[in-house]
């Protein structure tokens, strides 16, 4: 099998996925896609990564130096 018929193979693929418009921005994105391509919206909370909270990151610092004094006492 030479490069261009792998080439071939993969352009033939893609042209056989099925694509639906995203409902953000109404763009066509393939139907198995878990972000937009174009705009970067998730389309589903369940694929959107969790990402911390600033406030618990500082909750869980401003405790932390609070038992640091605490035990320097």
């Amino acid at each position: 099998m030479s490069d261009d018929d792998e080439e071939y193979a993969a352009d033939a693929d893609e042209e056989d996925a099925v694509t639906v418009p995203c409902p953000y921005c109404r763009r066509p994105i393939y139907e198995e896609s878990v972000a937009c391509e174009h705009c970067g919206k998730y389309l589903s909370e369940l694929d959107r990564p969790w990402r911390r909270p600033w406030w618990l990151i500082v909750g869980v610092v401003a405790g932390l130096l609070c038992v640091w004094f605490w035990l320097k006492r």
